[in-house]
């Protein structure tokens, strides 16, 4: 019996352009009602009026994207269910940067997360060796993440792949550089009621049509894809218990703590206790979502077994990636719902892209030219520079775009690979800052340059040679009721030029020399270069004058046993944070807050339009000057 492959309706089409009309809508709704108080700050971070759920439905879709929807499920297929401990490494993640991450820098007046390592390492070179690191890696994970979608849509209708990425940075780059962080949160809700929704009619068309949810879990299980706990310590093993957990906890407290898309994010709330609910928020969107792309997973493969064909292997699909909508189109012939798919493909990239590029238009603006240029323009230009940033970066992504387009390898690989090289450093250095008040300017330098080095070198090299894996075992019929159907030639467009199959890809063999360390499983890239930047950050910190431990202001560092040990007595925990005494971070934010407002309007009283400012001709006394400095500036 023939397989009837279904083709891309009016219907999908119309759902397709209403869910970017949608999109493209709320920007321009945000533009009007919003250009007559429009500032820096409420362009960035809301005016910090944002409510919890939005955030944290926003944070999640910013990082849940189609690299998910695509790479996870296919992940999966090809190695079994040990994947699933990746998102209580997540939930880890997520949960130490409400506990830690939120009360050291929510309390902080910053916009750029990293002004923080400025203002630690009294070092404005340390600040921009982040930025800059940040702007290398987002601008390859947004290539990836749009290039996802742009592949499928061409999968399903024929539409050229170069068009599709142009049309996807024109739509991202028009709402958020107009909109700001609004129309970016409010886009990414919508967002994620598509992509929930498509990825769960996915899921449950899958198990009606093996026989249920029992079946998928037994056809797996006799499969042997159900071994889950691997507590091998060998790094080389790709997914043990240790990789994923740690691995998995390390990216998801950059992801949901550090990073500039969650900073601005968390920031716009209004008061802390609220920036740590909406980070436990995302703690439960994001696994919820992360399982849902894992069981589609093995849904597909029980699926396939019934069928007694690969479509990988026999090249009905030239990569994994193209298994969901593969079996979109083979499957779910209801009116809409192809269409829903292809939306939530979209969906998931246009939020993390428009999360991406306010992200970077925020740290180009405060690190790079906010110094130079504030002083010289009126607060409605500096606007429209920043806007014009984020327009500078949906142009540099498009570029980088076609530049993914020829590479080698699945979306999950090339994304966690290059983009991970560059993330650990940066998680590197602000651990180094807030944990070890030794560490300096030179340290912090050094170590994340080295870190960074290392870990490109075996990343690029891991990626170059393809170090080989376990196999797995796949059905291995013939599929031949695929074949003949000219709709299936219309679905075997290659994904990436090249790619390898699972058996030639899952062989094993000796590993020799180099091999082994490029051998290291890529989720063990981030902790290894965390590692390395506080390593060498420290040794060189040491040799070059190390600070003293009260040089530090303890805001700027994290009382780890107050925050994690909090049921140990005060006594023992003051021993712990080396007999400092930490400011609680609500009182932190209340004098910071009220220091600023002073900085901004103690001075700036006008008598009347006749007058002169007041503290122009005005000395002060003492006491005064110290509220404002000690030699009394702004």
């Amino acid at each position: 019996m023939k397989v009837k492959m279904n083709v891309f309706t009016v219907w999908d089409y119309l759902v397709f352009f209403a869910v970017l009309l949608m999109s493209t809508t709320i920007g321009v709704y945000f533009a009007v009602t919003g250009r007559k108080k429009k500032s820096e700050g409420e362009y960035l971070m809301a005016g910090k009026r944002m409510t919890v759920i939005p955030i944290a439905i926003s944070t999640t879709v910013s990082y849940v994207s189609a690299i998910a929807m695509l790479g996870k499920p296919a992940e999966m297929y090809n190695q079994g269910a040990a994947f699933v401990l990746q998102t209580a490494g997540m939930a880890l993640g997520c949960l130490v940067t409400a506990l830690i991450i939120v009360p050291l820098l929510y309390p902080l007046q910053i916009t750029s997360a990293f002004e923080y390592l400025e203002i630690r390492f009294k070092s404005r070179t340390a600040r921009l060796v982040g930025t800059t690191m940040l702007i290398i890696s987002q601008l390859i994970y947004i290539a990836t993440v749009s290039f996802g979608p742009s592949t499928a849509f061409n999968i399903v209708t024929g539409f050229p792949v170069e068009a599709t990425l142009v049309v996807m940075a024109a739509i991202s780059t028009f709402y958020t550089s107009i909109g700001g962080i609004k129309a970016v949160i409010w886009t990414d809700v919508l967002q994620c009621l598509i992509m929930v929704s498509a990825v769960l009619a996915v899921t449950i068309q899958g198990c009606l049509k093996v026989g249920g949810l029992s079946t998928v879990f037994e056809i797996n299980d006799e499969w042997g894809r159900l071994k889950i706990f691997n507590f091998d310590p060998d790094p080389t093993v790709r997914h043990s218990f240790w990789s994923l957990i740690i691995g998995g906890s390390v990216a998801w407290l950059r992801v949901s703590g550090i990073s500039q898309a969650s900073v601005l994010r968390y920031k716009s709330l209004p008061t802390i206790r609220k920036a740590q609910m909406s980070t436990l928020g995302t703690m439960v969107l994001v696994s919820f979502i992360s399982l849902c792309c894992l069981l589609c997973g093995i849904v597909l493969f029980a699926y396939y077994v019934t069928r007694d064909c690969d479509p990988v292997g026999k090249k009905l699909v030239h990569s994994s990636n193209q298994l969901m909508p593969f079996f979109v189109m083979e499957t779910l012939s209801y009116p809409f719902v192809p269409g829903l798919f292809i939306s939530a493909l979209f969906s998931g990239a246009l939020s993390t892209v428009s999360s991406s590029l306010n992200a970077l238009a925020a740290v180009t603006w405060e690190d790079f030219l906010k110094p130079v240029l504030e002083h010289k323009m009126k607060p409605k230009n500096k606007l429209y520079v920043i806007q014009g940033l984020v327009i500078l970066f949906g142009c540099l992504m498009l570029a980088c775009g076609f530049i993914v387009k020829n590479l080698e390898g699945t979306i999950l690989q090339v994304s966690l690979s290059l983009t991970g090289a560059t993330s650990g450093p940066i998680t590197g250095m602000f651990l180094l800052g807030a944990f070890f008040p030794w560490a300096n300017a030179k340290g912090v330098i050094v170590g994340s340059l080295t870190a960074l080095g290392f870990s490109f070198w075996i990343a690029v090299a891991a990626y170059v040679t393809g170090v080989p894996r376990d196999k797995f075992t796949f059905p291995n019929g013939t599929c031949s009721e695929y074949f003949s159907n000219d709709s299936v030639i219309g679905l075997t467009t290659t994904i990436f030029p090249n790619t390898t199959t699972p058996e030639s890809v899952l062989t094993h063999h000796e590993k020799t020399g180099l091999e082994i360390l490029y051998s290291i499983s890529y989720m063990w890239y981030q902790p290894l270069s965390v590692l390395v930047t506080i390593w060498v950050g420290l040794i060189i910190s040491f040799l070059t004058g190390a600070n003293k431990i009260d040089d530090i202001p303890t805001e700027y560092q994290i009382p780890l046993a107050s925050r994690v040990l909090c049921c140990l007595p005060i006594s023992w925990q003051k021993k712990l944070n080396c007999n400092r005494e930490f400011e609680d971070p609500k009182a932190i934010c209340e004098r910071l807050e009220a220091k600023e407002e002073d900085r901004r309007n103690g001075h700036c009283r006008m008598v009347d339009k006749t007058n002169l400012v007041e503290f122009s001709n005005r000395i002060y006394s003492p006491e005064e000057t110290n509220l404002h400095g000690d030699n009394g500036d702004l």
